[in-house]
């Protein structure tokens, strides 16, 4: 839990807008040929001076300011938690 309130208090990158998150913005993927259907954002947050944690946001297709976020975890090594998100 206390990584989680790091996570949501501690980066502008999952705020879309901010200067970070519009630097993190996927603007397209392999293999799918039209405009993504919503933002999506990949990056980094900094856990520690050492530590940094892969984020893939994608925001709503339906209203992002009032929408609920949904945080996906799972994996663990040798396991990516895309495999269970895509």
């Amino acid at each position: 839990l206390p990584l989680l309130a790091f996570a949501i208090s501690g980066s502008h990158a999952l705020i879309p807008g901010s200067m970070a998150a519009d630097a993190d913005e996927v603007i397209s993927l392999p293999g799918w040929d039209d405009a993504l259907p919503s933002r999506h954002f990949s990056g980094y947050l900094s856990a520690s001076d050492t530590k940094h944690l892969h984020y893939y946001f994608v925001q709503s297709e339906n209203n992002p300011a009032t929408d609920p976020v949904v945080f996906w975890f799972n994996g663990g090594p040798g396991c990516s938690s895309l495999d269970g998100f895509f």
